[in-house]
C-alpha cells in the first residue's frame, strides 16, 4: 500500500513538472494545406502539447481552456480567403480580448491589423534568395533577449533550405513601427542584423498575448535548421501559454536618436595621496621608443580596452560590450589657444601594466600614464606636470554597442554634468549602459552636449552643434602647487547600471595607485608562474615574455556573456566595408571559436590551465543544440555558428588540456558536451566517405576567395583525425571502451585518407581540398602543415612539403605565405591568397619541429618575434604583406599571432609534451645550434612543476631536470642529436647508461626514461656531429625579403650537403658548427674562420640570375 501511495505521489509530481498546454490550430478550411498538415504533425510530435485542429468557420466551438490558438498562413491566397470571413475574424478578436493567447505565422501576421488590434498595417516584401551554403540562412534577433529565445542566446537562425527561393517578409520596414505592439525580433541573415526589418511582434490585451511571426515558418519544406525552428516555435507557444521564463523580456524600440539632457548630483569623491601615483611598482618588462611614429598602442584589462596612436590621445575606449569614449585628446593652453599634446616631441614607454608618454612642451615636461583596471570597467589617464599648467581634455561618447547591432541600437543618449562629482554621466534609455568621465580636480570650465567640435578661444569654450546621436565633452583644469600639478581622469563604462558605474568610478579615483598595483601584481605573478626561457639570446628571452603578456591581455570578461579569449585589437577605423555607417567592430575584439582554440594550446603550454578550462567551459556554455561550436560571439551577445573547424578544435583543445592538466573531473563534467560535438561532426559526413565536411556546415580555414569551395579541406580532415584520436582517449578514460575503439578505428581510416587520397604524386604535395565531385584542389598551400603538426603525415611525403616551405616561394624574411609566390593566385595583399600570417608561420614551425627541421622551425619562430620591435611595440600583427615588410591586416595586436611564438617554442623547440593522466612527459628538446646553454623554468604537467637546463660543448652535453614542486614524473627524454654525432657514453646521476645513437627525425629514436623525484642530471659524451646555425633575418619596415635561408641539410657518410637560397647576385654568411670533426674542404662557399672552436662562417656568393632568388649547394667534406 505504501508503495502504491509513493508511486501515485511521484506520478502526480511528474505530471506537474511536465505540464501540457492546449494548442488549437485554426485552419482556413476542412481541407488542410500541406503547411497546415505539417503544423498538425509538429504539434502531435510534441508531448508537451495537447493539440486540436479546427477550421476557422467553427471558431466559436473553441474550448475556453485552450491555452494557445494558432493560425498559420503561408501564402497571400490563404490570407484573402480568411479576410472574407468577417464573423469569424470578429470572433477571433473577441477571443483575444477575453484572454485567449494567439499565434499568427507568416501571412497571418497581417491579422492583428485586420482585427483592429494594431493601427499600423504591416507591409509585405518578397526577397529573392539564392541557395548559398549557410550564408543564406535567415532568422530572428531579439533586442538583448526575450523568452522566445531561451537557450538561443538572444536570437536564432530558423530557415535554410537547399534551394533558391522567393521568401516573403511580413512586418514593418524602415522607420515604420507597430503602433500598438512591441517588436520582439528583427530579421537576421548570416552575420548581419537588419534592425529596420521588424518581423516578430507582440500585442497584449488585458489578460492575453498575441504574437505575429512574419517570416520563415515553413514546416512542410526541407530546412537544414528544422530543429532550430521547432525550438523557436515551442518557446513561442510556451510563452503565450504562460510558462514562466527566467529571461526578462526586452524589445526593439523607436527612438529619435538624439541626446537628451538630464540632471544629477551625487556626493564628491574623497581623494588621498594615492592620486599622486608616486613610486609606482613595475612588472619588470619595458619597451621604449624616443621617436615614435604614431603607431598603434593598446592597454587592456579584463574588461576595458584603451587604443590609440603613440604620439597622443586615445582613439577609443571599449568596455565590453560597448564603446565608452572616443577621440580623447589632451592639450595645454598657450596664450589664447590650445596646443594639443600630440603636436609636441614625445617619448613612449610600453609596459604590461601601462602606456606612458613624456611630452616636451613649452611649459616643461608633462608625463601621461594610461592604464586599465584589471577587473573594473574602465581606467585612468594620469597627468603630472612640472609647473603650473592649464590642461584641456576633450572627448566624445556614442555608447556604440558592438556589432552586429547598428549604431543607434541603444537609442537616445541621456547626459548630465555632475558638478559635485566632477563627472559627465551618459546613459542609454534603459539606464543599464552607463558611462562616467570625470576627474579628481574640479575643472574651471566645462562644456558637454550634442556637439560636433569644441575649441577654446577668448577664455571660454566654443562649439559647433552635431546632428548625430553623440555627446561631446571638454574641460579645462588648472594644475597648480595646490593639487601637486597632478590630474587623474577616470573613465568608466558598464552595462550593469548606474550603481555599478558609480562604485567603480569612485574606487578608481580614490585609490588609483591600488588599482595600478593590482595590475602590476597580476603580471608579476603571470611571469613568475609561467614558462620562462633563459638563453644566450637576451632579445629572444625578453620577447618570449612579451608574448605571454600579450596573450594574457586577450582574456576578457563581458557581463551577461562570460569570460573567454578575444581575437584581435584595433579601433573601428577599419570599418566594416560599409555594412555600418559607424562601425561597431574594434578590430576582432570579440570571441572567436577557432582563434581561442588555436591560442589555447599555447596557454596550456605555458601553464595557465585555469584560463584554458575557462575557455572550454565558455565553448560549452554557447554550444548549439546540434552540438556545433560557435565561430563568433560578439560581446553584445550575438552568436554565429558559421565555421566547420571550431567544433573539432574544441575537442582537440579539450584533449590537449586534459593531458597537460590531468583534470579528469573536467572530462567527467563535459563528456556529454564532447560527445554531442562528435555527434554533430559525424552528422556532417553526408556522402559517407569518412570525412567531415565544409559544405552547408561552414568555412574551415579559407573563408572566401580563390581557394574557397572545398567539400572537405585537407585542413579540416586533419582536425577530424586529431579530434577522433583525442576522443578515443577520452572514451577510454570514461570506460566507454567500444566507443573508444570506434573513434580510434575511424581516426586510423582518416589518417590513411590524408596520406593516400589527398597526396598528389605529380606536385609532390598534399592537395588543398576535396571537391564534391571527388576531384581535388591541387594548389600548394601552407594548410597541410596542420596535419604535420599533429603528426598525421608520412615522413617520406612530408619532406617534400617542408623543403618547399623553406624556400623563398613560401617563406619571406618575416614568415610564411598561404600560397607560393609562384602561384597564379598569389597576391601579396590577398587575405587568403598571398599575405603572410604569423599564424601560418607558427603552424609551419610546429610541423618543422615535429619532423626534424628545427633549423627552419627556429627561424620561423624568430620571424614572428621580430615583428614585436615595430608598429605596435611589444605585439605581433595579425597579417603582414607578402612582399614588403609592413602590416596589411586589421589588427596590430592579434592573439594567435602571439601564441604562434609560444606554442612552437614550447611544444617544438623545448619539446615539451606532457601527459598528466599518466604522469609522464615526452621531452624532445631541439634548441638552435647557436645556443650552447639554456634554462627553461615553470614547465607544468598536472600539479608538477619542472625546471630544465642544458649545457653543450664540443664533446659533452649535460641536461638537468629539477622537480620544483608536485608529484614525481616519468620523463621520456629524446633530445635532438646533430647529424653524424655518435653518443660515446651516457651517464645518469653518475651512473652509466647504455643507449644507441640511432635517431628518428633527428632526435634519439629510443628515449632515455628517468623517474624524476627531485633532481636528475643526464650527461651525454659524444663525438662528431655537424649542423647549421638558424638564420635570423633582421628586416626593417619597408624592406623586401633578402631571402637568405637554409632550405635543407643532409649527411651522407662524410659529406654534408647544405642547400641554401639567397638574392640573385647577393652574398651572405651562414654559420656552421662541426663540433670536433675535421673539415677536409668545402665547395660552394668560402670559409670564414671564427674564434670559436668548431664554428665557421660559410660565405656564399649567389650567382646573378634572371630570377629574384637563386639556389646554391654547399658541400662540406669531413675527414
Amino acid at each position: 500500500m505504501k508503495s502504491l501511495v509513493l508511486f501515485s505521489f511521484l506520478f502526480l509530481q511528474t505530471l506537474a513538472a511536465q505540464q501540457q498546454y492546449s494548442v488549437t490550430l485554426l485552419t482556413v478550411s476542412d481541407k488542410l494545406s500541406a503547411e497546415e498538415n505539417a503544423a498538425v504533425q509538429f504539434l502531435r510530435s510534441r508531448t508537451e502539447y495537447r493539440s486540436n485542429t479546427m477550421p476557422l468557420a467553427k471558431i466559436k466551438q473553441i474550448d475556453k481552456t485552450t491555452d494557445v490558438v494558432w493560425i498559420h498562413l503561408t501564402d497571400s491566397l490563404q490570407l484573402k480567403s480568411v479576410l472574407k470571413m468577417k464573423n469569424e475574424l470578429k470572433a477571433l478578436r473577441n477571443l483575444f480580448t477575453s484572454g485567449t493567447n494567439i499565434l499568427f505565422t507568416d501571412y497571418a501576421a497581417f491579422l492583428p491589423y485586420e482585427l483592429g488590434v494594431e493601427k499600423n498595417k504591416p507591409s509585405v516584401r518578397i526577397d529573392t534568395i539564392q541557395n548559398d551554403w549557410l550564408w543564406d540562412k535567415r532568422g530572428f534577433q531579439g533586442f538583448r533577449d526575450h523568452p522566445l529565445f531561451e537557450g538561443m542566446f538572444g536570437g536564432e537562425y530558423v530557415w535554410d533550405p537547399n534551394e533558391d527561393q522567393l521568401l516573403p517578409f511580413i512586418g514593418y520596414f524602415g522607420d515604420q513601427f507597430p503602433s500598438n505592439g512591441k517588436v520582439i525580433a528583427v530579421d537576421k541573415a548570416y552575420v548581419f542584423i537588419y534592425a529596420k526589418t521588424k518581423l516578430v511582434i507582440e500585442h497584449l490585451s488585458a489578460t492575453g498575448k498575441m504574437i505575429s511571426v512574419g517570416s520563415s515558418v515553413y514546416l512542410s519544406r526541407q530546412n537544414n535548421l528544422r530543429a532550430n525552428l521547432e525550438r523557436f516555435m515551442c518557446n513561442t507557444i510556451d510563452y503565450l501559454a504562460g510558462r514562466k521564463f527566467s529571461i526578462k523580456p526586452t524589445y526593439w524600440e523607436q527612438f529619435e536618436n538624439k541626446p537628451k539632457e538630464f540632471t544629477i548630483q551625487t556626493s564628491p569623491i574623497t581623494t588621498s595621496r594615492q592620486r599622486l601615483m608616486s613610486d609606482l611598482p613595475e612588472s619588470g618588462l619595458l619597451l621604449e621608443n624616443s621617436t615614435p611614429t604614431n603607431q598603434f598602442y593598446d592597454v587592456a584589462g579584463r574588461r576595458a580596452l584603451f587604443m590609440g596612436k603613440e604620439n597622443g590621445g586615445i582613439d577609443e575606449l571599449w568596455v565590453h560590450p560597448y564603446k565608452v569614449m572616443y577621440q580623447y585628446q589632451a592639450g595645454i593652453v598657450l596664450g589664447d589657444t590650445v596646443a594639443w599634446l600630440n603636436q609636441f616631441p614625445v617619448s613612449v614607454q610600453v609596459r604590461p601594466e601601462s602606456f606612458t608618454r613624456t611630452y616636451a612642451t613649452p611649459l616643461g615636461t608633462i608625463k601621461e600614464i594610461v592604464f586599465s583596471s584589471l577587473w573594473k570597467a574602465g581606467g585612468i589617464v594620469h597627468y603630472q606636470c612640472a609647473q603650473p599648467t592649464q590642461l584641456v581634455i576633450r572627448c566624445k561618447s556614442d555608447l556604440r554597442w558592438m556589432w552586429p547591432y547598428d549604431m543607434n541600437a541603444l537609442g537616445d543618449l541621456y547626459y548630465a554634468y555632475d558638478a559635485q562629482l566632477n563627472a559627465l554621466h551618459i546613459k542609454d534609455a534603459s539606464g543599464d549602459f552607463y558611462t562616467l568621465i570625470g576627474s579628481d580636480v574640479q575643472p574651471l570650465h566645462v562644456i558637454s552636449g550634442q556637439l560636433d567640435s569644441v575649441w577654446w578661444k577668448d577664455g571660454r569654450f566654443s562649439s559647433k552643434q552635431s546632428s548625430s546621436n553623440i555627446v561631446a565633452h571638454s574641460a579645462l583644469y588648472s594644475l597648480t602647487q595646490e593639487n601637486n600639478f597632478t590630474l587623474n581622469i577616470a573613465v568608466i563604462g558598464t552595462n550593469e547600471g548606474k550603481d555599478a558605474a558609480l562604485n567603480e568610478y569612485r574606487t578608481m579615483l580614490e585609490r588609483p595607485k591600488s588599482e595600478y598595483e593590482e595590475i602590476v601584481n597580476h603580471y608579476r605573478k603571470l611571469l613568475a608562474s609561467t614558462v620562462t626561457i633563459n638563453s644566450p639570446d637576451k632579445e629572444f628571452n625578453t620577447l618570449f615574455k612579451w608574448a605571454i603578456v600579450a596573450t594574457d591581455k586577450f582574456v576578457a570578461y563581458t557581463p551577461g556573456v562570460g569570460t573567454g579569449l578575444l581575437a584581435g585589437y584595433s579601433t573601428t577605423a577599419r570599418g566594416w566595408n560599409g555594412a555600418h555607417k559607424v562601425s561597431g567592430r574594434p578590430g576582432y575584439a570579440w570571441y572567436f571559436g577557432r582563434d581561442a582554440a588555436w591560442s589555447g594550446f599555447a596557454i596550456d603550454d605555458y601553464g595557465d590551465f585555469e584560463t584554458v578550462r575557462q575557455q572550454l567551459e565558455f565553448f560549452e556554455k554557447f554550444q548549439d543544440h546540434s552540438g556545433k561550436i560557435f565561430h563568433e560571439i560578439s560581446t553584445s551577445g550575438v552568436v554565429h555558428y558559421d565555421a566547420s573547424d571550431a567544433t573539432p578544435l574544441y575537442i582537440i583543445l579539450a584533449g590537449h588540456y586534459l593531458r597537460a592538466s590531468g583534470d579528469v573531473e573536467y572530462l567527467k563534467r563535459s563528456w556529454g558536451k564532447l560527445k554531442k560535438a562528435m555527434e554533430f561532426l559525424y552528422s556532417t559526413d553526408t556522402d559517407g566517405d569518412g570525412l567531415i565536411e565544409n559544405t552547408n556546415v561552414g568555412h574551415g580555414w579559407v573563408e572566401g576567395g580563390a581557394l574557397f569551395g572545398a567539400h572537405t579541406e585537407f585542413y579540416l580532415a586533419s582536425l577530424w583525425a586529431k579530434a577522433l584520436k583525442e576522443m578515443s582517449l577520452g572514451a577510454l578514460l570514461m570506460e566507454e571502451y567500444t566507443l573508444s575503439a570506434k573513434y580510434a578505428a575511424d581516426a586510423e581510416r582518416v589518417q590513411k585518407i590524408l596520406n593516400t587520397d589527398f597526396w598528389n604524386d605529380s606536385t609532390k604535395f598534399y592537395n588543398l581540398g576535396k571537391l564534391k565531385d571527388g576531384t581535388y584542389q591541387t594548389e600548394k598551400t601552407v594548410l597541410p602543415a596542420v596535419g604535420a603538426y599533429f603528426n598525421l603525415l608520412n615522413d617520406d611525403k612530408v619532406r617534400f612539403m617542408l623543403d618547399e616551405y623553406a624556400t623563398n616561394r613560401f617563406t619571406a624574411d618575416w614568415g610564411i605565405r598561404i600560397v607560393s609566390s609562384a602561384s597564379k593566385l598569389y597576391n601579396p595583399t590577398g587575405y587568403h591568397y598571398g599575405s603572410i600570417w604569423p599564424l601560418f608561420t607558427g603552424w609551419t614551425a610546429l610541423a618543422e619541429y615535429e619532423y626534424g627541421n628545427s633549423t627552419q622551425g627556429f627561424m620561423h619562430i624568430w620571424n614572428n618575434m621580430h615583428i614585436k620591435n615595430y608598429w605596435a611595440l611589444g605585439y605581433v600583427e595579425e597579417v603582414m604583406h607578402g612582399a614588403v615588410y609592413r602590416p596589411t591586416g586589421v589588427c596590430p595586436h592579434q592573439c594567435w599571432s602571439e601564441t604562434n611564438i609560444l606554442h612552437p617554442a614550447i611544444t617544438g623547440m623545448v619539446g615539451w609534451k606532457p601527459n598528466a593522466i599518466e604522469k609522464t612527459v615526452d621531452f624532445k628538446p631541439r634548441f638552435p645550434m647557436q645556443w650552447d646553454t639554456v634554462e627553461v623554468t615553470n614547465l607544468k604537467v598536472g600539479n608538477s612543476v619542472l625546471r630544465y637546463t642544458m649545457k653543450r660543448s664540443r664533446q659533452k652535453t649535460e641536461y638537468t631536470f629539477v622537480l620544483e614542486q608536485g608529484s614525481p614524473v616519468d620523463i621520456y627524454f629524446a633530445p635532438e642529436i646533430p647529424a653524424g654525432m655518435t653518443i660515446t657514453s651516457a651517464i645518469v646521476d653518475g651512473k652509466p647508461l647504455s643507449i644507441e645513437s640511432l635517431t628518428q627525425r633527428g632526435a634519439l629514436a629510443k628515449p632515455i626514461i628517468v623517474g624524476l623525484t627531485s633532481t636528475i642530471t643526464i650527461t651525454l659524451l659524444h663525438s662528431g656531429g655537424i649542423g647549421m646555425y638558424a638564420v635570423m633575418p633582421q628586416p626593417q619596415p619597408g624592406d623586401s625579403s633578402a631571402g637568405y635561408r637554409i632550405v635543407s641539410t643532409s649527411l651522407n657518410g662524410k659529406v654534408y650537403t647544405v642547400v641554401v637560397e639567397g638574392r640573385s647576385g647577393g652574398e651572405n654568411i651562414f654559420a656552421m658548427n662541426y663540433f670536433d670533426n675535421t673539415v677536409d674542404r668545402i665547395e660552394g662557399a668560402d670559409i670564414i674562420p671564427t674564434n670559436q672552436p668548431g664554428i665557421v662562417g660559410l660565405h656564399v656568393h649567389f650567382a646573378s640570375e634572371t630570377t629574384l632568388y637563386t639556389r646554391q649547394t654547399i658541400t662540406v667534406y669531413l675527414k
